[in-house]
């Protein structure tokens, strides 16, 4: 796919399965969303292959710096 026709570029994907990006969590950490039942169920993150669960443990726990998305 052309990378300037990727709905994706600029987006830090977090969780393949779903879609869920890393600043999609971090909102929903940022209004108060504080547990990963919740950010798996309102985003679909963490419900698959558990591949991203690590990262949005990190973004859950604030720790925005050691989240490394691929």
């Amino acid at each position: 796919m052309n990378e300037d026709m990727n709905p994706d570029k600029g987006k830090d994907i977090i969780c393949y399965c779903s879609g869920a990006t890393k600043e999609q969590i971090k909102a929903l950490v940022n209004n108060g969303v504080d547990n990963l039942d919740e950010i798996s169920r309102i985003t679909g993150a963490c419900s698959g292959c558990g591949a991203c669960d690590v990262l949005v443990l990190e973004l859950l726990a604030g720790d925005v710096a050691h989240c490394q998305v691929a």
